[in-house]
């Protein structure tokens, strides 16, 4: 039901698609830009060394060697840069004598990265503010108007949420980096993209119901955090199920988007990804919960029991009891009808 629901309320508010989509072309942009002022001063530096003259042209005559018979053979070039004492050793010590540099330079492409995600994080908050506008009461929001109206919220939760994701990534990247490094390429791979299935499945199930909360029961940061009560935390199989279907989903449609349409779909797939996650977010919440609240506007969505087993019981004795009563009152005409006969 949830995974359903999720996909309906997705095509319901498809057009936040395209907001998504112009808003993550301009921040693209403006990252290159920033990156490029930190990057390219330091790669043009190094670019103009002799070592780096001396091995760019190497590689160039690798090529070259395939196609004149001028050339030496490519062996010879190989050997320049991998033999021992070559010009790829002469660049580690070039790149060495520069780390404080290059160390500069990753933490302010980091510090971007970070910026970046937090901006991302406040406009992800105001698309969820939006959906759920919609399935409380099916209103139409506009997008400047939750702006505004949720931005000291979402900015208080992107302080939060954006440095525990980061370092919760950067470990799930190590570890695939050590299985990359430690296991032949294939079974590397294998494992490598289940412990990031598996691992963003579990970020989502921790720190998913946090916006939902903010949104739906406008609670401060601090409750939000503590979210859910005692028979709401026995979903969390039901939840994290959810989560790994919705992450080997979104995978599979992107890499078969990516290669059928040579990346071109990707366009339109990677926001929808991120906003099919915000939707399953909503609608988990709101089934754990047992919130009522609009896929459509003919449909209404419904979890009578709270997803509580100890209550489900009684709700098929209160549907029982109901179809007992609407069964008696139909027969009752029947009888009537039956004695003016008679």
């Amino acid at each position: 039901m949830r995974f359903g629901n999720t996909i309906r309320l997705l095509m319901e508010n498809f057009k936040h698609v395209y907001k998504l989509l112009i808003y993550r072309l301009a921040m693209t942009l403006i990252v290159c830009a920033l990156c490029s002022a930190f990057v390219l001063p330091e790669l043009i530096e190094i670019a103009q060394t002799p070592v780096a003259k001396e091995l760019a042209e190497n590689f160039k005559n690798i090529f070259k060697a395939f196609f004149s018979p001028e050339l030496q053979t490519p062996a010879h070039y190989v050997e320049n840069i991998f033999g021992e004492g070559g010009l790829l050793k002469d660049m580690g010590e070039l790149l060495l004598s520069m780390r404080l540099e290059l160390v500069l330079v990753c933490i302010g492409c980091v510090l971007v990265y970070l910026a970046k995600r937090f901006v991302d994080t406040v406009v992800y908050f105001t698309v969820g503010s939006i959906i759920n506008d919609k399935m409380a009461t099916y209103a139409e929001t506009s997008f400047g108007t939750a702006f505004i109206a949720n931005l000291g919220k979402a900015s208080l939760y992107a302080l939060v949420y954006v440095p525990i994701v980061f370092v919760f990534d950067a470990a799930m990247m190590t570890v695939c980096f050590l299985l990359l490094r430690f296991l032949p390429v294939l079974t590397a791979l294998f494992f490598a993209v289940t412990v990031i299935a598996f691992g963003q499945a579990l970020k989502l199930s921790v720190t998913g119901p946090w916006m939902p909360a903010m949104t739906a029961d406008e609670k401060t940061l601090k409750g939000a955090l503590s979210y859910l009560e005692k028979g709401e935390q026995s979903q969390f199989g039901k939840t994290y199920s959810l989560y790994i279907i919705l992450v080997y989903f979104v995978i599979i449609g992107n890499v078969v988007a990516g290669l059928c349409t040579f990346g071109s779909a990707l366009i339109i797939t990677v926001p929808v990804s991120y906003l099919i996650f915000i939707c399953a977010q909503h609608v988990n919440y709101y089934t754990m919960k047992g919130k009522k609240y609009f896929i459509t506007y003919e449909r209404i969505a419904t979890n009578p029991d709270h997803g509580d087993t100890e209550h489900f019981f009684d709700y098929i004795e209160e549907v029982e009891k109901e179809q007992l009563e609407r069964s008696s009152t139909e027969e009752i005409p029947i009888e009537n009808e039956n004695n003016n006969i008679q």
